[in-house]
Order: C-alpha cells, then structure tokens, then sequence
C-alpha cells in the first residue's frame, strides 16, 4: 500500500490526548481508493469511541462538516496505531475531510489522484427504458460510463412533468446514495409514500407519476465524475404513464421460444410486463434434469419485457427447468408474494415457496 504522510494540525483546548495528537500524532492519507487513513496517536484514548478520534467526510474541508454525515468504515486500534477502512473504496478525484475531534477540532483533507486517459463521462442508459412506464414505477437506475463523484445526485437529477416542473419530493434521499460497488450505476428509489394509496404523503402531494401524462428523468449537465476530468453532458429520458401494476405477476402469462437442441440459440421468455432490470438479471435461473445450473449470459430486451438467455455450450439435455425466484420484482416493486400497495388485511401469497421451476423440452 502507497501512502503519503502529512502532519496533523490540531488547535489545542487544553484536552490531554488532543494535546499529545498534535504534538506527537500524524496522519497517513491514500494515495490509492483502496487504503485506508492511519492516525497514529502519542497517547492512546480509553475513554472515547474510535469514531469521537477520527472521522472521514466527503467533500472539501470548507463544506465540511455540520449537518454531514462520516462515511461508513470500520476502525482498528493497534497499539498507538488507529486505522480507518472505508465500506467503499475511496473514490479517485473525490476530495475527502479527516476529522478528529475531542473538544478541539482538527480538519485535514486529500484527494487520490484520478489515472489519465480516462473515457469521457456519460449517461449510458436508464432503466426502466420503455416510453411508458406504469403509474406505480419504484426504482429507476442510471447508468454511466464511468465512475461519478457521489453524494451529488440531489443536485443534478430531476423528474420533471411536461410543462418542465421539477418534482422535488419524487425520490427517496438517503445518507449514503445507492451506487453499484464500481460507482457507475446510481439507483433511484421512488418514495413509496407517493406510490401507496391512503398513507401522508400520497394524500398531501399526491402521487409523483400520474396516469396519462408525461415526464421526464433529467440529469443536468455538470456532474463530474469521480476520476476528474470532463463533466457528464445534460441527459434526458421521456416517457408516458399507464395504468398503475396492482396484480401479481404470474409466469402463466409468460411466452417461452425454447431452442434447438446442440444449438447455441438463445433460450427466450417474453413476460407480461416490465420486470426489474437489476433483479432479472439473476432471479432467473436454468437447470438441467439433474438439477445442475447451466451456465450462460442473460440478456433483457424490449424495454424489460423479454429475457433471453445464450448458453456457454450448445444445449445437450431434451429438457430443462426454469426456476424463478419469486422475490423477483416487475417495475412497480410487486413480487410472486405480494403486491407492493396490498390492501389492508389481505395475505401474501405463496407463503411457503421461494421459487416456480417449469420444464421446457428441449426437441427440435
């Protein structure tokens, strides 16, 4: 591991450990997003959390750090040695706040340094991709083509109706945005108090997409990615309402085109609404008779309506078993069990199955 070592500037309120921190104690940043930051402390604290000591933020230090929560991590005391390793690697080009606090407050801060010949950042895809998108839409994910600076999504993402009015209150905020693990997919979460009939939200402002009419995900222009570098360009999906989903999903209504056997053709099933992106990646699996897993690559198509599956090797067996977990989700957050917005007092159903195998022949 590579690290640069700073000294630690600490203003001094007469509190013995802060008093030897400062005079003793240093700080080794990351150089690279996967070290961790080490304080090391000349008289070692018994009496406060590890996370009084040291805390980390993101954002430079003249944004930091009331009202701002420390990213997650978790902290190991050796000796005189307090390391902080954060749940998620640090971001190359992201500026980060140390923090260490006993009455006085000591603030540093470092930015890794982003590699060169980094791919122009851009919105690649949202999903759901369809024109129309049911009343009750849950999630939406964008993708982009590289890493992006988080914490940064309230400020450049936006649904807007036709007439170009924002809806400030359509999506779910959270301390820690939903990003995949790479930092290339954000995941947005409709507040399902604008989803669900009858509950405070739903009554006060109404549903956040309403049947009939048209919006649109906005992601405004000026974001930069977490690699430095150029900002992503403005993007902009439209799409129009349906009806809201408030039935469960049933595989009866899905359509199977089964291969050829010792061919490669894909294995097909067009379902009867959009399904989660993400989720459908993985929810369906395929078996042989003898209930090993085939192995392949799975492809969503048609706006999510259709799941294509290709095999590694050509199909050997004259018949196979679908098997779909039924926590899978369509669009409007409804799995095989229960409907995301159920009426009082009804029960989930299928209580006591975790998934549907079909079989499917195989023969020409």
């Amino acid at each position: 591991m590579k690290h640069l070592a700073l000294p630690l500037i600490a203003c001094l309120i007469g509190q013995p450990w802060s008093a030897s921190l400062a005079q003793g104690g240093g700080l080794i940043f990351p150089s690279e997003s996967e070290d961790a930051v080490v304080l090391s402390l000349q008289t070692v604290p018994i009496d406060r959390e590890l996370p009084d000591i040291l805390q980390v933020f993101v954002g430079p230090v003249d944004a930091c750090c009331a009202g701002k929560t420390p990213i997650a991590g978790t902290y190991d005391l050796s000796g005189n040695t307090l390391t902080f390793d954060p749940a998620f690697d640090f971001i190359a080009g992201q500026p980060y706040t140390v923090q260490s606090r006993d009455g006085a407050v000591s603030l540093s801060s470092f930015v890794i340094a982003p590699e060169r010949g980094l791919r122009v950042p851009e919105v690649v895809a949202i999903y759901p991709s369809g024109p129309t998108l049911p009343e009750n839409t849950l999630r939406f994910y964008i993708q982009f083509s590289t890493p992006m600076m988080p914490h940064r999504a309230d400020e450049f993402i936006k649904l807007m109706d036709a007439t170009g009015k924002a809806d400030t209150a359509a999506f779910m905020s959270f301390t820690q945005e939903l990003w995949s693990e790479d930092r290339t997919q954000l995941t947005l979460l409709m507040d399902p108090g604008r989803i669900k009939r009858g509950v405070a939200q739903n009554l006060t402002l109404g549903p956040a997409l309403l049947e009939g009419h048209q919006y649109s995900i906005v992601v405004d222009g000026g974001w930069p990615s977490a690699l430095g570098g150029q900002d992503v360009s403005r993007f902009q999906q439209s799409f129009s309402v349906s009806p809201a989903l408030r039935n469960l999903p049933d595989v009866g209504l899905w359509r199977f085109q089964p291969p050829t056997r010792d061919t490669d053709m894909p294995l097909i099933i067009t379902f009867d609404r959009p399904f989660d992106q993400q989720q459908a990646q993985g929810a369906i699996t395929l078996k042989d008779a003898d209930g090993r897993r085939i192995s392949g690559k799975v492809v969503l198509e048609k706006h999510e309506h259709q799941w294509q599956f290709k095999p590694d090797a050509p199909w050997s067996a004259s018949k196979i078993q679908i098997v779909v977990d039924t926590r899978l989700e369509d669009v409007a957050g409804n799995n095989f069990r229960d409907l995301l917005d159920h009426a009082l007092g009804t029960s989930s159903a299928a209580d006591n199955q975790d998934m549907i195998t079909i079989d499917l022949s195989l023969d020409p």
